[in-house]
Formats: C-alpha cells, sequence, structure tokens
C-alpha cells in the first residue's frame, strides 16, 4: 500500500514541474514577441521615428507648393507680375542688353 502512495507522491512534484515549465515556456514566448515581434515595442517604435520624418517632409513638400504657387499666380494673365515675366523671359531665352549686369539666383532657374 506505500509504494502506491509514494508513486501518486513521486508524480505530482514531476506533474507540477512539468506544467510549470509549460507555463513558463508559453509566458517566455509572447513575452519575446510583445517586444521583439512585428507588432512589437521595438517595432512601434520605429515606425513613430518614420513618422516623425515622414511628417518633417511632408511640411517640406508644402512649403515648396506653397513658393511654386505664388510663383505662378504671379505669371497668369489676370495677376501678371511684370517683374517676374521679364526675369523668366532672361533666364528662358538668355537675353540681356549691353550694358546690364544680370543676378540670377540657382533655386529659381
Amino acid at each position: 500500500m506505500r509504494a502506491a502512495a509514494r508513486t501518486k507522491q513521486q508524480k505530482k512534484p514531476l506533474r507540477h514541474t512539468v506544467v510549470t515549465l509549460a507555463f513558463f515556456a508559453i509566458f517566455a514566448y509572447f513575452s519575446y514577441h510583445l517586444i521583439h515581434g512585428d507588432s512589437g515595442y521595438f517595432a512601434n517604435k520605429g515606425l513613430q521615428k518614420k513618422l516623425v520624418t515622414a511628417e518633417q517632409k511632408l511640411a517640406q513638400k508644402k512649403t515648396d507648393r506653397e513658393k511654386l504657387e505664388n510663383r505662378v499666380k504671379r505669371l497668369r494673365p489676370d495677376s501678371l507680375d511684370l517683374d517676374m515675366l521679364d526675369e523668366r523671359a532672361r533666364v528662358t531665352l538668355g537675353f540681356m542688353k549691353p550694358q546690364e549686369r544680370v543676378l540670377t539666383d540657382a533655386a529659381v532657374q
């Protein structure tokens, strides 16, 4: 009778150990993927950095677009800026008077 009682007592600690190790392995698996997975902590930080740089590029592009829209607006027939028209004609055609000195902006060309 004692031998049967011992085997049950010996199986319990082994069963508890196996169950504990299984739960620890599952916990470690999910913890790893929570930190390093595709949607994990580090991936989220990387996406936030990309978002900040993309927002900065967007702000720069909006500024560039506003500048170009302003230049185009000044060349339209209803709001023609004669100085701007003269500047564009000189840059495009390469004309100037013999006594003139022309200073050009590299960004304008």
